[in-house]
């Protein structure tokens, strides 16, 4: 066994996870659960006190049970020009359970326009809210499914050929990273059979897909100082939706959504990179100019940045004169093949703030998320 080797987890190297880097902290950070549930601040018998994670009189702090309200949401960040003190969305990661069964569902809930009042009661409609489903089994942790105003999102692994009629068949459609989460400095990937569905997922049993995409998940585990002035231990997980056929690189692909899950707040960050020559379908902007606008409307601070490697085909370093723009080149040292990629798009949910109604928040989820991933 290499010293490598040494430093993960039985669970990783029963799974073949090894880590492209060796790291800087040999323990491992427990159950990835812990980087999806929010926390909750509280007093000396465990029961909930108000407070944020990290701030203040919050001594001690723990996973939000089910049930329990939240005294605060995170929130993003809006325009530094806009002169309204409440940020546009509102989000809470909490587990919610359903016929016996637990997920971790993260809301992001539009908050009203400047000057306009806050719509009452739980009946709102969630015409403007989505969400996204999330859980984890003994090998990784991953999202089942997401709603939005645009479109009803799953994501359906090869699972689904054993066992079409059950939740099962969402799990590691989307994966995040390794159940136990390896200690900072590490880096690992994964290749999963996937297949992107829209619609209800009640209307989607029974059927499977004919082929899957083999998407590729890479995932680091790093210290990130947040908008906020948050330094919190995070994972940071890259999803490709189609990766090289050899899995050892991202290929082909043009776009990868990039997350950030912390302890503290669970989903805490959401990124969307595209390579130097994509083009939007409808606006027409490329990569470039759309990473441009991103970076001058000041609402989310510098990215993950740091050399990084995941295997021998795969390679991600800071891009150098990228001025006005977040960017990083993507290498393959075997072939020489690098890209320059940028980030188009971001939402930095550490804006953590007391909100002495968040708890109507977790009255809303149910409205938000389909019954059938929990079954």
């Amino acid at each position: 066994m290499t010293p490598l080797s040494r430093t993960l987890s039985p669970a990783l190297l029963a799974f073949g996870l090894l880590s492209s880097a060796a790291p800087s902290h040999a323990a491992g950070l427990g159950p990835i659960g812990d980087f999806m549930t929010m926390d909750v601040c509280v007093g000396a018998d465990g029961k909930p006190v108000p407070g944020i994670p990290g701030e203040g009189a919050c001594k001690r702090h723990r996973d939000i049970k089910p049930g329990e309200a939240p005294s605060y949401t995170l929130q993003n960040f809006g325009s530094p020009r806009s002169k309204c003190p409440t940020a546009p969305i509102a989000k809470i990661n909490v587990p919610v359970v359903k016929d016996g069964n637990t997920r971790i569902v993260s809301s992001t809930i539009r908050q009203p326009a400047c000057g306009k009042p806050a719509p009452g009661g739980d009946g709102e409609d969630g015409s403007q809210n989505g969400a996204s489903i999330q859980w984890h089994d003994q090998g990784y942790g991953f999202i089942m499914g997401s709603y939005s105003p645009v479109a009803l999102s799953t994501f359906e692994s090869d699972r689904c050929l054993t066992d079409s009629a059950s939740s099962e068949r969402f799990f590691r459609g989307w994966v995040i990273g390794p159940a136990e989460v390896p200690g900072i400095g590490t880096t690992g990937y994964g290749v999963f059979p996937s297949k992107l569905k829209t619609g209800k997922a009640a209307t989607l049993m029974g059927g499977c897909a004919e082929r899957y995409n083999r998407a590729l998940t890479t995932w680091s585990v790093n210290e990130i100082t947040y908008k906020s002035g948050r330094k919190l231990v995070s994972i940071v997980s890259d999803h490709y939706a189609q990766g090289a056929p050899d899995g050892q690189s991202q290929g082909n692909a043009m776009q990868v959504e990039q997350t950030y899950w912390t302890r503290e707040f669970g989903l805490s960050r959401w990124e969307k990179w595209a390579r130097e020559d994509w083009v939007h379908p409808r606006s027409k902007k490329p990569a470039p100019e759309l990473a441009q606008a991103l970076y001058a409307a000041g609402r989310c601070s510098a990215p993950l940045s740091q050399p990084l490697a995941f295997g021998k085909n795969m390679q991600v370093i800071p891009a150098e004169n990228a001025a006005g723009a977040y960017a990083k080149v993507i290498r393959n040292p075997a072939t020489g093949e690098q890209h320059t990629w940028y980030m188009t798009l971001c939402e930095d949910y550490t804006n953590a703030a007391e909100t002495p109604d968040a708890g109507r928040y977790v009255g809303m989820l149910s409205n938000l998320a389909d019954d059938t991933y929990w079954r």
